[in-house]
């Protein structure tokens, strides 16, 4: 559930894992946990900034818009729509 809820929370702007905790309140080692494994599955892209302190903060875009599932004759089908949000930098 949460994995799903920091997706929807990273699809129009990317954020750092301090943001998505705040807004989903949300535990940050849970936070961690799961950006590592939608890193894992290729859900999500890693951007890297340097604040003005030398600080590299990471940031997380979802790299998916929507999902949709579909079964037919016992055949799922599953369907990814790329968000279309995402800056090239």
């Amino acid at each position: 559930m949460e994995s799903r809820h920091i997706l929807f929370s990273i699809i129009k702007k990317p954020k750092t894992t301090q943001e998505i905790s705040k807004e989903l309140k949300i535990p940050m080692s849970s936070v961690y946990k799961k950006i590592h494994s939608l890193k894992e599955c290729s859900l999500i892209l890693e951007k890297s900034d340097f604040a003005k302190t030398g600080h590299v903060n990471r940031l997380y875009q979802s790299l998916i818009r929507d999902v949709k599932i579909s079964i037919k004759e016992f055949e799922p089908k599953i369907t990814f729509s790329k968000n279309t949000s995402i800056k090239n930098e």
